[in-house]
């Protein structure tokens, strides 16, 4: 007597392979899944069975449903805050001397408009610069590289 594979069988493997091929990266973050026609076919499994697996990721968070599109990996959230990434990114800057000192960090506005981010997100990014004593402000004028930047 032969095992008989039930759907409940084929739906947790087919659950279990996807999910494994999207923490590998097989399946990148925002990377559209194949149709369920194709998994059919790879599993051997009817539509329905795919679509149980798929809905069991999807519970998950591990892909969202674009209506019309298909299914895609869903990216995890950042895990550095807006203002961490730019203000590292105008630290960088600094280092590697494309700002030197005296020179002027774009304003609030400038910063907001080139990071797509609130007014409130660029200020606390030029405030960071601020107390790690790479940048001075100068009220009505602007922030500035300071002079005595440890190299």
């Amino acid at each position: 007597m032969t095992a008989r594979r039930t759907a409940w069988g084929a739906y947790a493997q087919i659950t279990d392979a996807l999910r494994q091929r999207i923490t590998e990266g097989t399946y990148a973050p925002g990377s559209q899944l194949p149709a369920e026609v194709a998994l059919c076919a790879e599993f051997s499994v009817t539509r329905n069975t795919v679509r149980r697996a798929l809905s069991t990721l999807q519970e998950e968070g591990l892909i969202k449903v674009h209506t019309g599109i298909g299914r895609f990996v869903h990216a995890p959230p950042e895990t550095h805050p807006q203002y961490a990434r730019i203000a590292a990114d105008l630290r960088h800057q600094i280092e590697n001397r494309t700002l030197t000192a005296g020179d002027r960090l774009p304003s609030e506005a400038r910063i907001c408009e080139r990071y797509g981010v609130s007014r409130f997100t660029a200020r606390h990014a030029l405030k960071s610069l601020e107390a790690a004593g790479l940048v001075t402000c100068v009220h009505g004028k602007g922030r500035y590289v300071r002079q005595d930047v440890p190299r």
